[in-house]
């Protein structure tokens, strides 16, 4: 989400920047609770599981393809921003890719609380349009924080359409569908799955191997 590349060029661009938006903290340490409560013990894992078979060269694969995801989850985590200058609006997102996008071009805002199964889990989205409708951006305020969410609205000052109550992350999805992420479309949950389900059987394998050679 932006045309920058490097820090130092991100520093002195920040500078020009009526408003600047970094994800919030405790997105930065629940990150790293994560990584280290599933993402260290699974690599364990699959090293205890290779010992017998001497499986490094696949072990080594995956620990490494680990790090590597692990370290640009971090880096773009580091380097998130939004940006917003009496041009255009810069937003460089965390899991999704950059943009920057004329400020003249948006015409319009949707606010609206959504929630997941669990109804008391709540989370402010933001949708800009332009003039035709067209999609330009989303911020969640579980990224941003609600008081990101308001400095966005309140430095744009375009008209804005808020929900007048909490609806589900389906319908807001059905009612705005041009809005998804790249990671919220059926194609992704397919390929996610399909790996999870040729680790796992992979693991249950080499377990069954284990256990009947012994």
């Amino acid at each position: 989400m932006g045309d920058l590349t490097a820090p130092a060029a991100a520093h002195v661009r920040a500078a020009a920047y009526d408003l600047v938006l970094r994800p919030r903290r405790s997105l930065v340490r629940s990150t790293i609770l994560s990584v280290v409560f599933s993402a260290v013990p699974l690599a364990v894992a699959l090293v205890w599981v290779s010992l017998p078979f001497r499986l490094w060269t696949f072990v080594a694969t995956v620990v490494i393809a680990l790090a590597v995801v692990v370290g640009i989850v971090f880096t773009r985590l580091a380097t998130a921003f939004i940006g917003i200058d009496p041009v255009g609006i810069t937003v460089r997102g965390v899991v999704t890719s950059s943009r920057r996008v004329a400020r003249e071009r948006v015409h319009s805002l949707v606010l609206a609380t959504t929630h997941g199964s669990a109804v008391e889990r709540t989370s402010r989205e933001l949708v800009a349009f332009d003039a035709d409708g067209g999609h330009l951006f989303r911020l969640r305020s579980d990224v941003w924080g609600d008081g990101g969410i308001d400095r966005v609205v309140e430095s744009l000052g375009v008209q804005v359409t808020e929900e007048p109550r909490p609806i589900p992350a389906r319908e807001f999805a059905r009612r705005y569908p041009t809005s998804r992420s790249w990671y919220e479309q059926r194609g992704t949950y397919v390929v996610v799955g399909v790996l999870a389900v040729l680790v796992v059987s992979g693991l249950l394998a080499i377990e069954t191997v284990t256990l009947f050679g012994a």
